[in-house]
Parts: C-alpha cells; structure tokens; sequence
C-alpha cells in the first residue's frame, strides 16, 4: 500500500495527514485534529513538508491534477516543499503514480 504524510508546517510540524491514494481536490480533505482547537478549514495550499513512506507521488499547484509541481517524490523525507521545487502552501491535489 502507498502512503505519503503530509504536514502544514516545515520540518513535519504542525497539523498532518495520511494519503493512500490519489487525492483530486484538497478542499475536500478536512483539516483539523482531536484537541488542537481547529475544527473547519481544509488542506488547500497548506503542504509545507512531506513524508513519502512508500510508493511515487506527483504534486499539483491546482485541484484535478492541474500544474504538476517539482519532480515525482519517491521514499523519503522532505523537510521544505520549496527544495523540491514546489512552491510553499500550494499543493492542491496529489498523484500516485506507483504504488
């Protein structure tokens, strides 16, 4: 199984979530968490690191796949979006493209 985590803060701060499969359109993922006093919102353009625990993920500046954003992420840690040529708090929807 795929799985990419995503976090609104640089270093993996912050609020974060767990992507299994290609997710089209960010504003349909809630963002919010049990204690943290944040309960609307949504995770549009608010990605600033990622952890790729397993699989190869494509990022999108637009909901639907629209401006793919820096190249395809592989295993690792990536502690700013911005050295991996994505622009900060901008990520919108994310691709799988192998599991």
């Amino acid at each position: 199984m795929a799985e990419m985590v995503v976090f609104v803060d640089a270093n993996f701060g912050g609020l974060h979530t767990h992507l299994y499969e290609t997710t089209a359109d960010f504003t349909k993922l809630s963002l919010g968490g049990v204690g943290v006093g944040i309960g609307g919102g949504d995770w549009n353009d608010k990605t600033s690191s990622i952890v790729v625990v397993s699989g190869h993920w494509q990022c999108f500046r637009d909901v639907n796949f629209q401006v793919p954003q820096g190249k395809v992420l592989g295993p690792g840690v990536y502690p700013f979006v911005e050295t991996l040529g994505i622009d900060n708090d901008s990520v919108s929807s994310v691709r799988l493209v192998s599991a």
